[in-house]
């Protein structure tokens, strides 16, 4: 699902932010990425949604070249990707219903398929009696809830967490975890899952690709032992 081979970026200002850089997961593969600030996560993300493009290297999303895509095919190559952050930026005032359906409405779908698909989604991410409900008007952890169900309600073949837990205290993160779990088992989405969080990271064992200066340090699999190409 996503292949990054000898992938280098450097940036104008001379940060060396990756330095070959060589990274295969699998479709419905969940995978934690860790690492200190400066590590090269941020780039990561940025070269996966086509925000950047790799100075050296390929980066292949779902047999997709994306630093090969024409500028104008990137908003339609973003299809494929859900982005959540730990900053919810859901629409203070649409409501919950109409926040996830948004992201359907902008791709022109179908409104009888819109309204069905939003169901399903309230009902995955547990806000069927929030619909009608204002961001506002939810705690936290609803408004994460939320906005993880607008980035999903178009079956994105991949998904992004961005410290999507950072801004919540240890409960309601768990409830984002359990909520990504389902996710990932429920809808076979390949789960992207940036945190600092290394309580969370050493709770709910996973797959986890750790970067230090631009390098993969480590990249362990939930057994615990190290991946070896």
């Amino acid at each position: 699902m996503i292949h990054l081979e000898n992938v280098s970026k450097i940036y104008t200002n001379g940060v060396h932010a990756l330095k070959n850089v060589n990274i295969d997961i699998e479709e419905g593969e969940f995978v934690y990425i860790i690492g200190p600030t400066g590590s090269g996560k941020s780039t990561f993300i940025k070269l996966l949604d086509g925000e950047e493009i790799p100075d050296t290297g390929t980066v292949l999303v779902a047999d997709i070249n994306v630093g090969k895509l024409k500028h104008s095919k990137v908003p339609y190559y973003r299809r494929n990707i859900g982005v959540v952050f730990q900053d919810f930026r859901l629409l203070p005032n649409l409501t919950i219903f109409e926040n996830i359906a948004f992201a359907l409405e902008v791709l022109g779908t179908d409104r009888i398929e819109v309204r069905k698909r939003v169901r399903e989604v309230l009902t995955l991410v547990q806000l069927d009696e929030k619909a009608k409900a204002f961001p506002r008007e939810l705690s936290g952890g609803q408004q994460q809830r939320a906005t993880i169900g607008r980035a999903i309600v178009n079956k994105p073949k991949v998904l992004i967490a961005d410290e999507p837990t950072g801004n919540l205290d240890p409960a309601m993160s768990k409830e984002v975890i359990d909520l990504l779990e389902a996710i990932n088992k429920e809808e076979g989405t390949t789960i992207l899952m940036v945190t600092h969080d290394k309580a969370l990271v050493d709770l709910h064992k996973k797959r986890t690709i750790a970067l230090d200066q631009g390098f993969v340090v480590a990249d362990i699999m939930k057994g615990g032992y190290i991946k070896h190409d």
